[in-house]
């Protein structure tokens, strides 16, 4: 661990001192690698990742646990730890120090300006399921209150639900960014300040949910690391069960529902802002969502996180018949009774190890808890005694060796979550082109962290320098037939019509120069007798997110030496890239990743880009 710590330090201090060089030139020629040099990784074992939150009795987070606290079985068989990893929303990561050089302008490097903290937060404004105004205008109020106060260096995204999906906010830690998301004062697009067609729209609709919650959770697969998913809504339309009487394709998309939960490691956080309920529906009746008698006191202000439990003293997410009292949460009637909303609320935050808020005026505070709740957690991971991929229902329970302690945890998953290839991760010949779109979805890191808005990557460190050649000119007829297949241009066949060519538009041109630093990587290449080997990507989007254009190229070798004695001598590998962009991108996302170990970094740069003079290299390369 001292050696990684030293190797990243390393790595930083390179990467600054790049800022003071020329800009960077064209790689040289390299001869593409025999297929035999290429390096296979093949899944061979199935690994469940279970990310587990431990409270006290005052609903603070515990710390200090050991591998041998921690008890996991799947369907009743005990299962054997094989990774344990404690998450402390209070550690940070790397940062630029505070004295770092000011870069020059279109100078980027992935290195956060502020530590960053904790796992990523998604927060899903649901105006569609929010059919008060007011109740729209107070939690936005509420959200911007939370922003204003955020800790430090927590990463939240905003998706916005009103008259369709949007990602309005990438991940980022910088409060203006997300202040101004939501800013009543400046509107941006699609951030309506109320929206008054969400029963027009999907309200109440479990189909439209599932579908709306795949969206927004498939931007996350793929990235790694635990991801908090806060949902505000008011009624919470979404079944985590289907009843026997449901049609099978409804079966289908809960259990795709599951799935992409499962694998982007997601943990859900609803949060009703409907405030506290004056005579909620069966309150003077006594009765209880779907009949029967109240058999209890509402619920409190805040569900409980932990599973319930039954006679046998598991949790009744963990018996296979228990699906009837999740499939008792009937999509159809979940806005009839207050009760039935919370239930929804409460079996999704425990299916999912998040935890649900409702029943409370304060939605500012439920966003704290869920970013304290959310933000500290233990890891774990098995391998199933159970190999049998049948597609079927896996149980989960996981218990502590000390009593006293509250856990929340994914309680069930499907086999079918799991997409195991033995593909390479590499199946290119070096020096290849391809469009980032097309890129082989074999490259386990590039693909997911390429999309517009997903939070920078720092495991490979590198920096760039991004800058525009000429003006925009025509594209050729060749270059609109490949930003045809681009998903900002993709176009349905009608059938029995060809498709008509794209009407050309203004293309500008730009040279990304990228400067890789690794001496980790390094001494781990050495240790097998290879020569580093990188993909570099780079991606144009515009400002609904579409991507516009895209590509990735292969080099390998160094084809730099320079060396800084005092900093242990690590190789640096430079290379330039050109990506035509049309003139409506607001947004170029650049990656590299090294192929050997799938160690991978990313940054993301706003269009325009700043005023510079040309750069004697850049002229020289004409």
């Amino acid at each position: 661990m001292a050696l990684h710590r030293f190797a990243r330090r390393c790595s930083l201090a390179l990467l600054l001192s790049c800022f003071g060089l020329s800009p960077l030139y064209a790689q040289s020629d390299t001869q593409p690698s025999p297929a035999t040099d290429v390096p296979t990784f093949r899944t061979t074992v199935r690994r469940v990742i279970v990310d587990v939150v431990v409270r006290d009795s005052n609903n603070k987070p515990v710390h200090g646990l050991k591998p041998s606290d921690f008890v996991v079985a799947e369907d009743g068989h005990p299962q054997n730890v094989l990774s344990f990893d404690a998450f402390d929303l209070d550690a940070t990561s790397l940062a630029m120090p505070p004295n770092a050089p000011h870069p020059p302008p279109n100078h980027f490097v992935n290195i956060p300006a502020v530590p960053e903290r904790g796992p990523l937060y998604l927060i899903l404004y649901d105006l569609v399921d929010i059919d008060k105004l007011e109740d729209q205008i107070d939690a936005r109020r509420q959200i911007i209150r939370f922003i204003k106060n955020k800790p430090d260096g927590t990463r939240f995204a905003i998706f916005v639900r009103s008259d369709g999906l949007y990602l309005v906010q990438g991940f980022t830690s910088d409060k203006d960014l997300l202040f101004a998301t939501l800013d009543p004062s400046n509107p941006k697009p699609h951030v309506p300040k109320v929206f008054m067609m969400g029963k027009n729209l999907g309200y109440g609709d479990p189909a439209s949910m599932i579908n709306v919650l795949i969206q927004v959770t498939e931007f996350l697969d793929g990235v790694p690391g635990h991801k908090n998913l806060i949902w505000l809504a008011a009624t919470f339309p979404l079944a985590l069960a289907p009843r026997k009487e449901d049609p099978r394709e409804y079966e289908d998309q809960i259990i795709s529902e599951i799935n992409v939960l499962t694998r982007a490691q997601v943990a859900v956080y609803p949060i009703n802002v409907g405030g506290v309920p004056v005579n909620p529906p069966g309150m003077l009746t006594g009765a209880r969502p779907h009949g029967g008698a109240s058999g209890g006191s509402a619920p409190g202000p805040v569900s409980s996180g932990n599973a319930i439990p039954v006679a046998n003293g598991s949790s009744a997410l963990t018996n296979p018949d228990s699906a009837g009292m999740l499939s008792s949460i009937q999509a159809e009637t979940s806005g009839d009774s207050v009760y039935t909303d919370y239930d929804v609320q409460k079996s999704l935050a425990e299916a999912t190890g998040g935890h649900a808020f409702y029943s409370t005026n304060d939605v500012t505070a439920a966003l704290d808890d869920a970013t304290d709740i959310g933000g500290n957690y233990y890891s774990l991971s098995y391998s199933p005694s159970n190999k049998n991929d049948d597609g079927n229902r896996r149980t989960i329970v996981v218990r502590l060796n000390q009593k006293g302690y509250k856990v929340s945890y994914r309680h069930f998953y499907f086999t079918s979550a799991f997409r195991p290839t033995t593909s390479p991760v590499n199946a290119q010949p070096e020096g290849a082109e391809t469009s980032a779109a097309s890129a082989s979805s074999d490259n386990d890191t590039l693909q997911p962290n390429m999309k517009h808005g997903a939070p920078m990557v720092h495991d490979l460190l590198f920096s760039a320098h991004v800058h525009a050649d000429g003006s925009p000119v025509k594209a050729t007829t060749e270059q609109m037939a490949q930003l045809a297949d681009e998903p900002a241009y993709f176009r349905t066949r009608h059938k029995d019509k060809p498709l008509k060519p794209l009407t050309p538009v203004d293309l500008q041109t730009y040279f990304i120069d990228y400067r890789v630093t690794a001496p980790s990587l390094k001494s781990q290449t050495a240790q097998v007798g290879k020569s580093p080997s990188y993909e570099f990507a780079a991606a144009a989007f515009d400002s609904e997110s579409h991507m516009l254009n895209g590509v990735v190229n292969n080099a390998s070798g160094e084809t730099s030496t320079t060396t800084t004695p005092d900093l242990g001598k690590p190789g640096v590998v430079r290379v330039r890239q050109q990506l035509n962009v049309p003139v409506n991108a607001a947004w170029i996302r650049i990656g590299v990743r090294d192929k050997l170990t799938n160690r991978m970094g990313t940054l993301e740069v706003q269009l325009p880009l700043a005023p510079e003079a040309p750069s004697p290299s850049a002229a020289s390369a004409h």
